[in-house]
């Protein structure tokens, strides 16, 4: 039998309990730090884009034209 889909409220706390199971770990090289640094930081802006997603927010036209635009 298939699993259940899951709802965003679900696929949130996933996303929290893989962020929260990284934070404040002892490691013992300086590449293990690094890669955990790696996925905190990537998992956290995955996180974010997830909310911004779920949330609808959008951008003031004011701070789209705020944004440097590339040369």
């Amino acid at each position: 039998m298939a699993d259940k889909p899951l709802s965003d409220e679900e696929v949130y706390d996933l996303l929290h309990q893989a962020l929260a199971s990284l934070l404040n770990k002892t490691v013992r090289t300086k590449h293990a730090q690094d890669v955990l640094a790696m996925a905190i930081r990537d998992l956290t802006i995955i996180q974010t884009a997830f909310l911004t997603l779920t949330e609808g927010v959008k951008l003031d036209r004011s701070d789209s034209e705020q944004s440097p635009r590339p040369e």
